[in-house]
């Protein structure tokens, strides 16, 4: 039986996306996660929406810093990354604490009012064409006093045709831009 192949977004991440060194690959977003993370000013018991959660860096993180009581819900447009999160919750044992959410960043209407403590995305945005509305969704499901702590790729190019498009922690910006 011929293996079913991975969607794009999940090739990428999973393999590509790492160039066949995962482990180097996470320690080189590990400082990501954690500036975002602590812009998110996380506290115990709270409820953590991750846009775009991938392979769940961003969410598994919040966990360790929430304690027992903290929430995460991982959204993502890719099934197969939301089947790769959800095995990884298992394997860490907080799948209890996981809700997984197959949707685009413009478009959380599976989450009520007002229902998240903490919005974050890690390299998102850039891919979502209608940011307003994302923004909206974002503002939209966040309790009053909830906040919002992003990091996008910043890209900057030498003279006027870009022979090579690469960022790096240095040109990553992070910042916890809306509070509700």
């Amino acid at each position: 039986m011929a293996e079913r192949s991975r969607d794009i977004w999940a090739e990428w991440l999973l393999r590509r996306g790492t160039a066949g060194d995962k482990e180097g690959w996470v320690n080189f977003l590990r400082p990501v996660r954690d500036r975002v993370l602590e812009n998110a000013q996380l506290s115990g018991g709270e409820t953590l929406l991750d846009v775009g959660a991938g392979d769940g860096l961003i969410a598994f993180g919040a966990l360790e810093r929430m304690g027992e009581g903290g929430r995460v819900i991982l959204s993502d447009v890719s099934q197969d990354l939301l089947d790769h999160s959800r095995s990884l919750a298992e394997q860490k044992g907080v799948a209890g604490r996981c809700r997984y959410l197959r949707t685009p960043a413009t478009d959380l209407s599976s989450l009520g009012d007002a229902s998240v403590d903490v919005v974050t995305t890690r390299s998102v945005l850039i891919y979502v064409r209608d940011k307003r509305r994302a923004f909206s969704e974002f503002h939209r499901v966040l309790k009053p006093g909830g906040r919002l702590s992003i990091c996008e790729p910043v890209a900057s190019f030498r003279g006027t045709e870009p022979e090579m498009c690469s960022w790096d922690a240095t040109s990553m910006r992070s910042r916890t831009s809306l509070r509700r």
